[in-house]
């Protein structure tokens, strides 16, 4: 498989990973025009990866979608605990009324579910097409410009539980993403509470290879950021979860 970058026209944090993977020692897997091909393979790891960017801020949108819900609840039942600034309604989540919690959740799920499936489809086409059917899948996330989500915990778990739905066979509904990276680049969003670059990793089971990996991958991007800016990373605390 060629070790090139993709001819498709990129946005600067895609092509700062496309030389990070390169330098990393992953494929940048050549496009197809019938198939959907995944962005990466790391051929030693035997992990196919598909990278996803965040390049909106949702914050506006999302308000807009929930204030009609939040609004109904009102009427019907008085005020909610919490305050309103703006048109942005702030509000305690362990004290967020179910039929909110529950909207607002689907409504966060959906964009992220998207991701998944696309991330999905284009990982099975890959280990079709270049007969890697034993691969791990992973996606990768790079939060740009949304500061929605500048939580990486709460994101990760969003993640998580999306990774988590089944079929109604009882099967895994995304059973060619195992795994997922949620993280920040340089220039993009910073983390709410330590206002910092983050790394997030969901990782499989803790101690096996493809764990590892995932640690690896994160090292790796520290250090390349580092030799390419010449900025210290420092890991912020943070705790891996595993599904």
């Amino acid at each position: 498989m060629p070790n090139r970058i993709r001819t498709n026209k990129l946005n600067p944090v895609e092509t700062m990973f496309h030389k990070f993977v390169a330098d990393f020692g992953g494929e940048i897997l050549p496009e197809a025009p019938n198939v959907r091909t995944a962005d990466y393979y790391f051929r030693e790891s035997n992990v196919i990866a598909e990278l996803k960017t965040l390049t909106e801020d949702v914050t506006e949108k999302m308000n807009q979608k929930l204030s009609p819900i939040v609004l109904t609840w009102i009427r019907k039942n008085g005020l909610l605990p919490g305050s309103i600034k703006g048109r942005q309604f702030i509000m305690d989540m362990k004290n967020m009324p179910t039929e909110i919690f529950d909207e607002w959740m689907r409504l966060m799920k959906t964009p992220i579910d998207h991701l998944v499936a696309q991330a999905n489809r284009q990982i099975r086409d890959t280990k079709e097409r270049f007969n890697l059917m034993p691969a791990m899948g992973l996606i990768i996330i790079a939060n740009e410009a949304n500061q929605y989500h500048n939580d990486p915990d709460s994101y990760r778990l969003l993640i998580l539980s999306v990774l988590g739905k089944r079929a109604t066979d009882g099967s895994r509904r995304f059973p060619n993403v195992d795994g997922a990276v949620y993280f920040s680049p340089l220039g993009g969003v910073q983390s709410r509470a330590e206002k910092m670059y983050y790394w997030a990793n969901l990782i499989d089971k803790t101690g096996t290879p493809f764990a590892k990996f995932q640690r690896d991958l994160r090292q790796g991007w520290y250090e390349y950021i580092e030799k390419e800016s010449g900025i210290k990373i420092r890991q912020h605390p943070q705790p891996e979860t595993t599904p």
